[in-house]
């Protein structure tokens, strides 16, 4: 399942929930891994970090 699809309601555990001004919001882990943030009019995902791997950074040096 790509991770901008919603994912199985049975598979996701609230890690954190909270009230805020403009409603709730969830915070929700997935058994693939991918992670939810739900709130009365969205619902965002963001896949999971892939530990060992290195990002490339830039230079300070020039």
């Amino acid at each position: 399942m790509h991770s901008r699809h919603l994912h199985d309601p049975l598979a996701l555990a609230v890690v954190s929930s909270h009230r805020t001004s403009e409603g709730t919001v969830s915070y929700l882990r997935c058994d693939c891994g991918v992670w939810e943030v739900r709130t009365s009019r969205m619902v965002a995902t963001v896949p999971p970090r892939r530990c060992g791997v290195s990002t490339p950074q830039r230079s300070l040096d020039r």
